[in-house]
C-alpha cells in the first residue's frame, strides 16, 4: 500500500517510475498502478540508473532488500526505506552500506487500517509527515532527489534520530494500536454473553477502534521490532490507569477532572491537519431521505467535483424516513468543499472532526 502509493503519485507527477514485486503480483500492480514499467529483477531495476530507490517491504525483509539493491546500485544512488521501525535499519545499513551509495532511513507517517497495492493511492501522504534519518551527515545537494520526491508526494519533511523516532512511535503509534485491539476484544468477549456489548459499542467507540481493523502481518514485523520500546510505555501507560483506577475507586472526582482538563488541553496541542501516526480523518454527516437513488446523488455530486471520499458509513436508517451517511475526507479543506456542494444539491450537513 505505502510502496503502490508512492509510485502513484511520483508517475502522476512525471516520473518514470520501475516497481519490482513478486511474480505473483504483477498482474495486480499493473491494474492499479498503469503508469508503471515492472521489472525482473534488482539488477533491471539499477540497469535504468535510477536517482532514488525506495524499499517498501515488510520490516523483517527490509534489511535483507537493502543489501541486495546496495550490491548492484550505482554511485550516488539514493536508496531508502519506509520501515515504520528504524533503528534496526539503520545499524544494519551501517554494516552493508557502502561509501559511494548513499542511504537515507525513512517512514512516511500516513497509513490506512486497508493493506496491499489495490489500497494504494496518490494523495496518501499530503499533508503526512516524513521522518528521514540519514546514514551519514550528507551534503543537501547529495540527497535534493530524494528531497524533491517526497516534497511532491505532497509530505512534509522532518529529519530525526532513528531511536529517537522509535520511542516516539511507540507512544504514538503501537500503543494505540494495541489498545485499539484490545478494548474490541473486550467488547467482543463480553458481548459473547450479553449482545448489549455490541450494540452500544457502535458510534463513539467505533470511532475511536477503527485502527483495530488493521492486518496484523503488517503490525507483525513492527511489533517484533520495537518491543522494547513498547515495553517501556505498556509500562508507564499501566501506571496511569492503575493511579486512575485509585482515583476513582476512592471518589477523588477532582484528581479525574484534572485529568479530563489536562487531556483536553492537550489534544488541543497536537497539530491540526496534518497527518502524523494516526491517520486523521474529516468528517460530514449527511442527513438523508429514505429514497432510491441518494447515495448516488451523494457520490456523483462529490465526484463532479472531484472530490474523493476516503471512507463511507450508514450510521442509521428508518425506514420511510430517512437516515444519515458519514463521510470521511482527507483533509478539511476537502470536507469544507464537500459540505458546500452537498449543501448546494439540498442535502442537511452536519460536521465533526475526527483524528484517528
Amino acid at each position: 500500500m505505502i510502496g503502490g502509493s508512492i509510485a502513484l503519485s511520483l508517475a502522476k507527477s512525471g516520473h518514470r517510475v520501475f516497481v519490482l514485486d513478486l511474480p505473483q503480483n504483477e498482474k495486480s500492480i499493473l491494474k492499479h498502478i498503469p503508469f508503471v514499467t515492472v521489472s525482473k529483477s534488482v539488477s533491471d531495476i539499477c540497469s535504468e540508473g535510477p536517482e532514488v530507490i525506495f524499499i517498501c517491504v515488510p520490516s523483517d525483509k527490509t534489511v535483507e532488500v537493502i543489501k541486495e539493491v546496495a550490491a548492484v546500485a550505482h554511485d550516488g544512488t539514493i536508496i531508502t526505506d519506509v520501515a515504520g521501525v528504524k533503528k534496526p535499519v539503520m545499524d544494519a545499513a551501517k554494516e552493508c552500506i557502502p561509501k559511494n551509495i548513499v542511504f537515507v532511513g525513512g517512514h512516511p507517517m500516513a497509513g490506512s487500517e486497508k493493506s496491499g497495492v489495490e489500497a494504494a493511492q496518490p494523495f496518501l501522504f499530503q499533508n503526512a509527515v516524513y521522518v528521514l534519518s540519514p546514514l551519514r551527515n550528507y551534503p543537501e545537494e547529495t540527497i535534493s532527489s530524494l528531497l524533491e520526491s517526497i516534497q511532491q508526494l505532497g509530505a512534509r519533511i522532518l529529519f530525526m534520530d532513528s531511536a529517537k523516532h522509535d520511542k516516539i512511535a511507540a507512544a504514538t503509534s503501537h500503543l494505540p494500536q494495541l489498545i485499539a485491539v484490545e478494548l474490541v476484544d473486550l467488547i467482543n468477549g463480553l458481548s459473547k454473553r450479553d449482545e448489549n456489548f455490541n450494540t452500544l459499542a457502535a458510534g463513539g467507540f467505533r470511532d475511536m477502534t477503527r485502527i483495530a481493523s488493521s492486518d496484523f502481518a503488517v503490525w507483525k514485523d513492527v511489533i517484533a521490532s520495537n518491543r522494547a520500546n513498547i515495553d517501556d510505555i505498556i509500562d508507564v501507560f499501566v501506571k496511569r490507569l492503575s493511579d486512575l483506577r485509585v482515583s476513582i475507586t476512592q471518589g477523588k472526582l477532582k484528581e479525574v477532572e484534572r485529568e479530563f482538563e489536562n487531556a483536553k488541553y492537550g489534544r488541543s496541542q497536537i497539530r491540526k491537519g496534518g497527518k502524523g501516526f494516526l491517520h486523521p480523518l474529516y468528517d460530514l454527516y449527511v442527513v438523508v431521505e429514505d429514497k432510491v437513488g441518494v447515495l448516488k446523488e451523494i457520490t456523483t455530486t462529490l465526484a463532479d467535483s472531484s472530490i474523493n471520499i476516503k471512507d463511507i458509513e450508514l450510521l442509521k436508517v428508518r425506514e420511510g424516513t430517512g437516515g444519515m451517511f458519514r463521510l470521511s475526507f482527507d483533509t478539511e479543506q476537502i470536507m469544507d468543499h464537500a459540505a458546500q456542494m452537498l449543501e448546494r444539491e439540498g442535502f442537511q450537513i452536519l460536521r465533526k472532526e475526527y483524528e484517528g
